[in-house]
């Protein structure tokens, strides 16, 4: 049995209640078990049995299980005399928890026994806190009109608690409770609120004869401290409840607090008038709030008949906070009469979160409630800023009143402006309050108009737009890159009216536009996405809706749906999806490396099951797709892809394509795609594995590479894109100089207009990949001609470099400066490092006659260590005439051309303390490292000021592409004048630099 509760004629509750319950038995024998859920609360009936005989009750036990405890009861209650039945109960609880951030726990032992006239209720229970224990005890002695508290103690690390009283039913409602305070500690009972708290509380209540409650609270003598913060109080507070024949109830209290640096002073009543007046002076919220935050000074003041009081205020709040509402300042200062007067009343806030998109709000009212004339601006910061102008005026029990301004500024796109003001109307009314709008038109300005006009509920919402472009939505498309805009046409016209009937609705809304398209450029031939004849229909009945959409797609295709429902959660589903088209200029929405690609995609999908649970079924293929890749020089053809959907909620994703060479070059191996796509849950949605033998993954005279990956890409959700698997490369030829074209800028260049500044980090990755470079993977340039082979272990997670561990090997010839040199050692070796900074171990020889010259690079790369050697063995300087000249450092005296070339290998074998000796054996100024911008590369140069002003260099490249002469001039105000002229490009530049 299964039970959803709410009162007769109520709404229904936010958070239900609903009870499972599973009796079975014979006679008065039952064995019960179930469940009872509120929003998170929850509690089992565990395997409990329930007896009864002879006007005997039994609970042999009655077991629930709730807050991560259990709590057994059992007893017997004989009814046979029902003017003085017996009964004796116990009920044991243990391991009960509540409370967060610090875990409350209790253990309770209570006990029941007697007759209607004359019975104890006794019992005890322990509270545990960070390890400190609180104990309870409870005497009650009663009958079956009333119950004398004997006592109510509760002891405590920081002091105490003692209650006694009365507690009357019979023949009327009524109580009279007296508690001392000495040092107690709520947060035994209430996380969070740890304190000791002293003082005396009062409280005496009794049910009138009319039917209605009189009662009252005294707080007298309050003090301690209360979340470690020194309190001190007093406070009164009467009620005089309704009675049934339907007079008002009666409110009355005053209260003078002071908590930590918080004073609070109020005292009101509240009936047919209301009378209430508020001093902070100030109130800092976590002196009273565990989790609140910020201050709030200043005073209110509401008085007036409860159905229209005056307010008065004038309040300032700072960094305000509470659960998740907040806001950076808040202001409210001036009155506002009800009925009449000239009142002023401003409200402002920023840094707001209020749980709508608002981050900012200003309010200015002025005149009465009743009579007011309204002017607000609200917005949040990168979507949006509203403005408006209303008046307002208040009749019998209508509202009424007139919007003469409504301005919305986009922060991306279009903005929109009321085109004539709109009067509008409200009618509350208990049994469902009734409102109106005049015809409230709205035009962009990128075109077009949206009116609305309303008669809620009576004959609904009425929504009509006309030449609305469909360029609106250009803002709100993925940025391109370089910021380039996306080029759309086509107008949209909107045609909608919809009526509440009862917990459904009635009415139609259409949605038409002869044609619209995307182009990403105007010199563009074709439009990568566009469709005629859009025809989009909902109908809206009291049992569920049916929505039609048809258009025609890119051309040739064609786009059909279909969708029927209901209005509840599980209203059952039904749908159809139809898409066929053989234009896919739209795949290059998706990547720029695209081009023309071509095919035929076909779909059919259907939707079944109901709303909250909804089934896919059908498939989507697309067949004999191919496109040009131009930044790689290949081509895919031969692509065949389908997706079938499954019964379990998912779908299988299956295909292949073919990589071939778009010059007609030897490589054509086909990449399998196979994979699972799930729509239930958000646990890895997309799983993909991409498989193949000999793929040609780039044919350009830069690179080309033949690859066997084997990998598996999974993407869920709000976690970071995992790709795992192998990659086998037998085949590649690398020319360095083709792929060298970028030119880092200097270390003193500023950028100031970066291509896109605002772009964030891209999504994360997480990848654990296994590299193997195969024998036949070459390079060559620069000099260098040679091979390289071995493995890699690339690991990467979000927010951390990535990682290698592994070793390649590197052999082959180097050629510079007419010196064949030969790779006898070369090994790029990682071990959990980062793939920017290997371990260098590298040798490079020639052999001159007798003499082998050779030079040793070794460490990391980011600090390498350069050592020239010779065998036989010889100094530094020697060792480098023989192994860039072939023949000793004393033939180069006289010769200053030589003195540069040795100078230019010098630095070519890595010393910078052997270009420094050789500079000064020169007799020139400086020699070292620069950037050359015209050879695209670093030089060794060397170089003199001839004047304060004016400085000339010359240097060599040191991957071996030319000489560059450059030429330094110094004008005034921190411009200087820069020329270079190079083997390759003369360069000319005018620099400001400015030092701080």
């Amino acid at each position: 049995m299964t039970l959803a509760m709410t009162g007769p004629g109520a709404a229904p509750a936010e958070t239900p209640l609903a009870l499972q319950l599973q009796v079975d038995g014979v006679g008065g024998d039952a064995r019960l078990r179930g469940e009872l859920r509120q929003g998170e609360f929850s509690a089992k009936v565990l395997n409990s049995r329930l007896r009864v005989e002879d006007q005997v009750l039994d609970l042999d036990p009655l077991r629930l299980e709730l807050l991560d405890g259990t709590v057994v009861a059992r007893g017997t209650a004989d009814f046979n005399d029902p003017a003085n039945a017996s009964f004796r109960f116990a009920t044991n609880a243990r391991g009960i928890q509540w409370g967060s951030p610090t875990a409350l726990a209790a253990d309770a032992d209570f006990g029941l026994a007697g007759t209607l006239q004359a019975w104890a209720l006794i019992g005890n229970a322990t509270l545990t806190r960070d390890g400190e224990r609180a104990t309870l005890t409870l005497d009650g002695r009663g009958n079956n009109e009333r119950m004398d508290l004997k006592a109510l103690d509760v002891a405590m690390p920081t002091g105490t608690l003692a209650a006694t009283g009365r507690i009357a039913w019979a023949p009327s409602l009524a109580w009279d409770i007296d508690s001392r305070l000495a040092g107690f500690d709520p947060g035994y009972f209430a996380a969070g609120w740890n304190g000791s708290i002293n003082g005396h509380i009062t409280s005496t209540g009794s049910a009138r004869d009319d039917g209605g409650l009189e009662a009252t609270l005294d707080l007298a003598d309050l003090g301690g401290r209360l979340h470690g913060k020194p309190l001190d109080g007093n406070g009164h507070f009467t009620m005089s409840g309704a009675s049934p024949t339907g007079d008002v109830a009666r409110y009355q209290g005053e209260l003078a607090l002071s908590i930590g640096g918080s004073r609070i002073n109020a005292k009101g009543s509240y009936g047919n008038r209301v009378d209430v007046d508020a001093r902070f002076a100030p109130l800092n919220l976590q002196d009273l709030l565990p989790d609140a935050s910020g201050t709030l000074r200043g005073t209110a003041r509401v008085l007036g008949p409860a159905a229209g009081p005056d307010v008065r205020a004038d309040l300032v709040g700072s960094n305000l906070k509470f659960a998740d509402y907040s806001a950076s300042t808040l202001t409210i200062k001036g009155e506002l009469p009800w009925s009449r007067g000239d009142g002023q009343l401003a409200i402002r806030g920023d840094g707001l979160a209020i749980g709508a998109p608002v981050d900012r709000l200003v309010i200015d009212a002025r005149g009465a409630v009743e009579q007011l004339r309204l002017s607000a601006t609200a917005g949040r910061e990168g979507l949006a800023s509203l403005a408006l102008d209303a008046s307002l005026n208040h009749r019998g029990n209508r509202w009424q009143g007139n919007l003469s301004r409504l301005a919305v500024d986009m922060e991306r796109g279009a903005d929109w402006n009321l085109r004539a003001p709109a009067g509008f109307a409200w009618t509350p009314a208990p049994n469902g309050s009734s409102a109106t709008l005049e015809q409230a038109c709205l035009a962009s300005t990128a075109g077009g108009s949206l009116c609305i006009n309303a008669d809620w509920p009576g004959r609904g919402l009425s929504v009509v737009g006309e030449g609305l472009p469909v360029a609106l939505v250009e803002p709100y498309l993925p940025e391109r890159e370089h910021r380039q805009p996306w080029l759309l046409r086509g107008e949209l016209a909107i045609d909608a009216h919809i009526r509440p009937v009862g917990s459904g609705w009635d009415g139609e809304a259409r949605i038409t536009s002869a044609g619209g398209g995307i182009r990403n450029s105007e010199r563009s031939r074709t439009e990568l996405l566009s469709y005629d004849n859009l025809a989009l229909k909902a109908t809206f009945r009291p049992q569920g809706i049916e929505a039609e959409l048809g258009t025609g797609f890119n051309g040739d295709g064609r786009i059909d749906a279909s969708l029927r429902t209901g209005w509840d959660a599980w209203s059952p589903l039904s749908g159809q999806l139809s898409l066929n088209t053989r234009e896919l200029t739209w795949m290059e929405l998706f990547s720029p490396d695209i081009v023309e690609p071509t095919g035929r995609l076909n779909a059919q999908i259907t939707v079944a099951g109901t709303r909250d649970t909804p089934q896919l079924g059908g498939q989507a293929r697309l067949a004999d797709f191919s496109t040009e890749l131009p930044a790689l020089a290949i081509t895919l053809r031969e692509g065949n892809v389908q997706l079938d959907a499954m019964a379990d909620g998912s779908a299988r994703i299956h295909g292949s394509v073919r990589s071939a060479s778009s010059a007609g070059n030897d490589g054509n191996g086909v990449l399998n795609i196979n994979g699972t796509l799930g729509w239930k849950g958000d646990e890895t949605p997309l799983v993909l594995r991409l498989s193949g033998t000999d793929v040609l993954v780039s044919d350009t005279p830069d690179l080309r590479a033949v690859a066997s990956p084997d990998l598996q890409l999974n993407y869920q959700i709000g976690q970071p894109t995992r790709l795992t698997g192998t990659i086998l490369v037998p085949e590649a030829m690398v020319n360095l100089e083709g792929l060298d074209h970028a030119v880092s800028p200097s270390a003193d260049v500023v950028v100031l207009d970066p291509v896109n500044p605002d772009d964030g980090p891209g999504a994360p990755l997480a990848m654990d990949l296994r590299i193997t470079v195969g024998d036949d993977v070459r390079m060559k340039g620069f000099g260098l001609t040679g091979k390289v082979d071995g493995n890699m272990h690339l690991l990467a997670r979000p927010g951390r470099e990535l990682a290698a561990t592994g070793a390649i090997n590197v052999a082959g010839e180097y050629k510079a400066y007419g010196q064949d040199l030969t790779i006898t050692r070369g090994l790029l070796s990682w071990s959990n490092d980062p793939v920017s900074n290997p371990v260098v171990n590298l040798r490079a020889e020639r052999v001159i006659g007798e003499v082998t010259a050779g030079v040793d690079v070794s460490g990391r790369a980011t600090a390498p260590q350069a050592s020239v050697w010779s065998n036989p063995a010889s100094s530094q300087p020697e060792a480098l005439a023989y192994l860039t000249l072939g023949r000793p450092l004393s033939t180069l005296s006289g010769d200053q051309r030589g003195d540069l070339n040795a100078a230019n290998a010098a630095l070519t074998a890595g010393g910078g303390m052997l270009a420094s000796q050789l500079a000064t054996r020169i007799g020139l100024e400086d020699a070292g490292v620069t950037q050359s911008r015209a050879l695209g590369s670093s030089v060794f140069g060397f170089g003199k000021q001839l004047s304060p002003r004016m400085y000339v260099g010359y240097g060599v490249s040191l991957l071996g592409t030319g000489q560059v002469l450059t030429l330094k001039y110094l004008l005034d105000h921190g411009f200087d004048i820069e020329i270079e002229s190079s083997t390759l490009e003369d360069r000319g530049s005018i620099n400001w630099r400015k030092e701080k």
